[in-house]
């Protein structure tokens, strides 16, 4: 894991009406982290913060997205939209750098919903979740050159916590990313904490989640 990355994951005392507004009063008590370059960790072109929260029956989590071209068909739940443009969210609530959550929403509030297991040697098994479970929404503001996503995961997805609901102090393991499609130019991959590489199953990688 990567012990430069850390968040605090404030604990919402209110539920949160998922609606694509990343601006809301309730977000207002979350800390913004920026994605950088998951190669070389430098600044993207275009600037991707996030924020989460949690209660006791979600983990909630809030994309804003700078994007002069959103590039986005695909409509259909488990489309492979990693071909397109998304931000993503990994978990791995068991911290055994094997087993984790993948789940990817489009600028068309498109979701993937993934369950992996990654034994760390290059192969890795993709289990699709066929119950559309998570709720996401989203604001996709073109004249405004930015889109925002906003996701309620619900904590009854992560089984392989220890605690659940999570306890004040428990860690688990996070990545947070996207993958931007310029009209012209060079595809952008940014993460949270970067993975060295264009591979984000990369669980050695993830940053802590600490629920505060």
């Amino acid at each position: 894991m990567n012990a430069e990355n850390v968040y605090y994951c404030r604990k919402t005392m209110q539920p949160i009406t998922i609606d694509g507004d990343v601006n809301k009063p309730a977000w207002q008590q979350a800390d913004a982290v920026c994605l950088v370059d998951t190669v070389s960790g430098e600044t993207p072109r275009q600037k991707t913060w996030c924020k989460l929260l949690w209660d006791d029956q979600f983990l909630y989590v809030a994309f804003y997205c700078e994007d002069d071209f959103i590039n986005a068909k695909l409509t259909n739940y488990n489309d492979k939209i990693y071909d397109e443009e998304v931000v993503e969210v990994f978990i791995d609530d068991n911290c055994d750098l094997k087993s984790y959550i993948e789940i990817e929403v489009s600028p068309l509030n498109t979701m993937l919903h993934y369950a992996i297991y990654n034994n760390l040697d290059g192969h890795r098994i993709a289990f699709a979740r066929l119950e559309q479970t998570v709720e996401s929404a989203v604001i996709d503001n073109r004249e405004g050159k930015f889109w925002t996503a906003e996701i309620a995961i619900p904590l009854s997805e992560l089984i392989t916590a220890p605690n659940n609901p999570p306890r004040t102090g428990d860690k688990w393991l996070l990545n947070l990313y996207r993958i931007d499609r310029p009209r012209d130019g060079r595809d952008e991959y940014s993460a949270w904490s970067p993975t060295g590489k264009i591979n984000y199953h990369m669980p050695e990688k993830f940053g802590t989640l600490v629920f505060v």
